[in-house]
């Protein structure tokens, strides 16, 4: 891993363990230093500050702040909250979202995709983007019946009907 030669931003040990727990939350450097610079205005941090303590990322840390990543890291695994995507319907409105976004922007290959994305989070596409013809809910068509009607005998039939009406 490669960092900056340059000298790191000097950290309070209460900022270091705010991107600590963010990192252990899963949270990507950028957006972890935009949420560090809105609360600590007058501190510079940048992205190679947070990666210089991520110990996924092969940074060493001192005991304190690995048992917190590691205590952080576990929490996060288990909230079922953390994963809000993990749900079906979340994942559609996330996509729908996507789809009129690119829509709007008349970004028409972006939206295809995301389109195409919902198309198989619903069931409607198949493998390899195929139209699946049966859906795995309904019976699969277990017999076809072939009715041959001779419309000379409907026509009949029906002038008959027509007649006996006239007759009353």
């Amino acid at each position: 891993m490669t960092f900056n030669k340059g000298v790191a931003n000097v950290l309070t040990i209460e900022q270091k363990e705010i991107i600590v727990r963010k990192l252990a939350a899963f949270e990507g450097p950028r957006a972890i230093v935009i949420d560090f610079v809105a609360v600590f205005p007058d501190v510079k941090c940048d992205e190679n500050d947070v990666r210089r303590l991520d110990p996924t990322a092969g940074a060493v840390l001192p005991p304190d702040l690995y048992m917190l990543f590691m205590q952080t890291r576990e929490a996060a695994m288990l909230d079922p909250k953390s994963a809000p995507f993990a749900e079906q319907a979340a994942r559609l409105i996330a996509l729908s979202k996507q789809a009129s976004f690119y829509i709007s922007n008349n970004q028409l290959g972006e939206a295809r995709a995301v389109l195409r994305q919902i198309a198989e989070e619903k069931g409607v596409l198949g493998a390899k983007g195929k139209v699946a013809l049966v859906d795995e809910k309904d019976d699969p068509i277990a017999s076809i019946i072939r009715t041959i009607v001779d419309p000379k005998k409907v026509e009949n039939e029906q002038s008959e009907q027509a007649e006996t009406r006239n007759a009353e």
